[in-house]
């Protein structure tokens, strides 16, 4: 074979294994939209957890009010901390303009020891503090509210629920049928109580038992010293868990007036030697403590509460998970 067969035979097997220019063109035309796809993605991604980040360090604190006003703060969601409830209320109290503070309250309650931190923040203000009661102020939303000098809520308000709950989810049978096994090294037989990988025992449960009945006892204290028109037996004989409407609650004595946000302003106004003409709305300082769309973002891509580490006892309303 010649020189120039050789070449030429290179030649050939080259261009067979090399696909065709309409062939390559194809492929990297797939290639870049994905590639810029995924950029994008990275991007916003960054920019999601950029933007969390700086939103967490915030300072939200509104400024103090120009004239004479009523401080509301807005109490919604589930109550999982209290931080930023009791920093605006010692900002209420530090505001010589704020006259009187209106707690509105949208909570099925939440978790125990800051619905406990919020109740005393609002026992220990000395302005008059109006509760309004929106759709749902039940359980630890009732256990903050009596802390008020006065509790309103609409007909229609869900409240009651009184009472602790603490709930574990138990895994164990599920992990046996695909085969996994957990192992667990405790310096003490209760170390791991309620851990979802056994079933738990009998002395686990009543240990549970007996703490939810302590804390159970704390909410009825609190409750009774907040509702003095309410004998302890009274409100015992209320705490079985029920919700009531803001009506029958009204009946009962677990709330004072009925009405909406407007009039609670009115009467916290009122309260607080406010002038204020027939029609004249009192001016509003507002501080939300809703939380972020962050936060909310980070609570939906959490494990359920029942799968993490630890026990949450909590004063909530929770019908359905």
């Amino acid at each position: 074979m010649t020189p120039e067969d050789w070449q030429a035979y290179q030649n050939k097997v080259r261009q067979e294994a090399s696909p065709p220019p309409t062939a390559r063109k194809k492929r990297e035309s797939m290639n870049w939209p994905m590639a810029f796809l995924l950029l994008g993605l990275a991007i916003v991604g960054g920019c999601v957890y950029s933007a969390g980040r700086l939103a967490d360090s915030f300072d939200t604190q509104p400024s103090k009010a120009s004239e004479p006003s009523l401080g509301v703060l807005l109490l919604e969601e589930e109550i999982a901390t209290s931080i930023w409830a009791t920093e605006a209320l010692s900002h209420f109290q530090n505001d010589d303009n704020i006259k009187g503070v209106v707690l509105r309250i949208n909570s099925p309650g939440g978790a125990v020891a800051p619905c406990q931190e919020i109740y005393r923040a609002v026992k220990a203000l000395k302005k008059p503090v109006v509760v309004s009661m929106g759709s749902v102020a039940a359980s630890g939303g009732l256990y903050v509210a009596a802390g008020g000098d006065l509790i309103m809520a609409n007909p229609g308000t869900v409240t009651g629920s009184i009472g602790v709950i603490l709930q574990s989810l138990e895994i164990a049978e599920a992990m046996n049928k695909v085969g996994l096994k957990s192992q667990t090294i405790k310096s003490g037989p209760f170390k791991d109580t309620g851990s979802p990988f056994r079933e738990m025992r009998t002395e686990e449960k009543d240990l549970l038992q007996t703490l939810v009945g302590e804390v159970f006892e704390q909410f009825l204290e609190d409750l009774a010293a907040g509702r003095p028109k309410l004998t302890p037996e009274e409100v015992r004989k209320l705490a079985d868990g029920r919700i009531f409407s803001g009506a029958e609650a009204r009946r009962l004595g677990l709330v004072d007036e009925l009405g909406g946000f407007e009039d609670a302003a009115r009467r916290a106004a009122a309260l607080g030697g406010l002038d204020l003409g027939p029609d004249e709305r009192p001016k509003l300082k507002i501080w939300d403590g809703r939380p972020s769309w962050w936060e909310l973002l980070r609570g939906r891509l959490d494990l359920p509460e029942a799968l993490r580490p630890g026990f949450s006892l909590k004063y909530i309303y929770q019908p359905i998970l």
